[in-house]
């Protein structure tokens, strides 16, 4: 008989028990962290209705989303993002809520995305949204929310780096860029691809200041003083000018909090997100060298429900924060008393009080299902398993020497 061959699809994984209880202690001090920020958890449904997400047009590419068709032949989807359910969340069941509004959630995210996850197809965020905040205080809220959360767990070597979609759209008026056009200054921009970018602008037939900006762009990152000032030498339209201005705004008050000093500044940066209308950042450390968080500001989204109301948020990618933290000697299992009792002849009601005590002072503890003396010694070895007892008829708890065990 020929044995089955199981293959998983490619992009997911298994998580296995260490990397559970690691996954599940990180989430656990990250939304405990949002929690004493005042974020509010929400949930929303795995599934959701394709039309969420296209109409108008909301991610730059709905191939890369997961579809399926259900009894009634309506196309949905396997969630591709979680701010867009969050603001339908808002804009149907939250509107009469009291603003500013501050959401949290932590959620499997499906799609296709090279940015947010390498050639992972699932992957989980955990992230806040905040609801009713036009000004620059709204996006440093929200970056120092996420500098302070990657602090708690330990993470070491943060940098947040800033962008402004507001700049590069103006910049792109400047041009008279086709939407065609800009998608291509996009993806080169997202390569850093300076040659690629000297081509199209010579294809297009632009030059000047601002085409020489363009071309300057993927390496106007690093110190954000430095960069400004590199700036200067450079025309810049009233919009783009005010995406500046709004950088400079949130740089100020992230640094009256005292983290000014994890902050960089990259105006190439882009998103291939299309609700993004402002400020947008990216978070690494030089450990790993791939995103660990990504947000920014989506003033218009909750315009397409019919709501007028600004917003701005990040989200975390855990699996990137965990390796990270792994690189680092940040993380470790975590480890409780483990405590196995043998079957005995004790009262139930005896037994279960004293078992309860156990637990109640953090132990795990499970009974024993071996009959074997030498299955017993091999079971707490693998389950590292820290004690061996067995419970008298008067509630005593009698600890057991595994090597002497005879049964």
């Amino acid at each position: 008989m020929n044995r089955r061959k199981v293959f998983l699809p490619q992009g997911v994984q298994d998580l296995l028990i260490d990397d559970c209880l690691l996954r599940r202690t990180i989430e656990n001090q990250i939304m405990d962290t949002f929690d004493q920020w005042g974020y509010m958890e929400v949930s929303s449904p795995a599934l959701e209705y394709y039309d969420l997400f296209t109409q108008p047009e909301m991610l730059a590419d709905g191939d890369k989303m997961f579809k399926l068709i259900d009894a009634d032949g309506k196309i949905m989807v396997l969630r591709p993002d979680c701010t867009i359910p969050m603001v339908r969340i808002v804009a149907t069941k939250m509107k009469d809520f009291v603003f500013p509004l501050k959401l949290s959630y932590v959620a499997d995210v499906f799609r296709i995305d090279q940015e947010q996850a390498g050639k992972k197809r699932e992957f989980r965020q955990a992230g806040i949204e905040l609801f009713g905040v036009t000004t620059a205080k709204g996006d440093a809220e929200v970056l120092v929310t996420a500098i302070e959360t990657l602090k708690s767990l330990g993470l070491k070597h943060i940098t947040v780096e800033l962008g402004s979609i507001k700049f590069l759209k103006g910049l792109f008026e400047e041009l008279s860029l086709s939407r065609d056009d800009q998608q291509a200054v996009v993806d080169l921009l997202e390569e850093k691809n300076v040659t690629g970018l000297q081509h199209l602008a010579e294809s297009l037939g632009i030059n000047g200041g601002c085409a020489s900006l363009l071309i300057r762009l993927p390496r106007l990152f690093g110190n954000p003083e430095e960069v400004l000032e590199e700036l200067k030498q450079y025309p810049l339209s009233p919009s783009m000018q005010e995406g500046i201005d709004e950088l400079t705004a949130t740089m100020d008050l992230v640094d009256e909090y005292g983290l000014g000093h994890f902050l960089g500044l990259d105006l190439g940066m882009v998103s291939q997100l299309d609700y993004y209308t402002g400020i947008i950042f990216k978070g690494f450390t030089r450990d790993l060298g791939t995103v660990l968080l990504s947000g920014g500001r989506y003033d218009a989204l909750l315009g397409s429900f019919g709501m007028d109301c600004p917003a701005t948020g990040f989200a975390l990618v855990i699996h990137k924060i965990t390796k990270a933290l792994k690189i680092q000697g940040q993380l470790e299992v975590p480890k409780r008393h483990h405590v196995l009792v043998l079957s005995c002849d004790t009262p139930r009601g005896t037994a279960v009080e004293a078992l309860a005590k156990l637990r109640k002072e953090g132990s795990i503890v499970e009974f024993c299902l071996l009959k074997s003396a030498d299955d017993i010694r091999t079971y707490m070895e693998k389950r590292q398993v820290d004690e061996l007892v067995r419970i008298h008829p008067n509630g005593e708890v009698e600890e057991l020497d595994p090597a002497t065990l005879t049964l």
